[in-house]
């Protein structure tokens, strides 16, 4: 699979990655737009310490789905793969998860 790899700061690599390997229900996107918001370019510049290369960034994207379930369908991503147990995702407030984590 090809992919803009964010390398070190103020450097991004489009090279080659891994297949990635699918648990049951998830799938593979052909991503077909993504968009690179302000936390890509804090991270793109060095100014984020969650963010260590190297990574993919841009969390906001779209594409159709080539493997798995759903196969053929278009969909968009949702960046926030919450936890789903703690008090914030019970309140629905899913982006404050406490052991949520982010994709890209």
């Amino acid at each position: 699979m090809k992919a803009l790899v964010y390398t070190a700061p103020d450097e991004v690599i489009y090279r080659d990655e891994p297949a990635p390997a699918l648990d049951d229900g998830e799938v593979v996107l052909k991503i077909e737009a993504v968009g690179i918001c302000g936390s890509d370019m804090h991270a793109y510049h060095g100014h984020d310490p969650r963010r260590v290369p190297p990574m993919i960034l841009g969390h906001e994207f779209c594409g159709t789905i080539v493997e798995g379930p759903g196969r053929g369908r278009r969909t968009t991503g949702n960046p926030l793969i919450a936890c789903g147990v703690c008090e914030f995702c019970a309140q629905a407030a899913t982006t404050c998860a406490r052991t949520g984590r982010w994709s890209g």
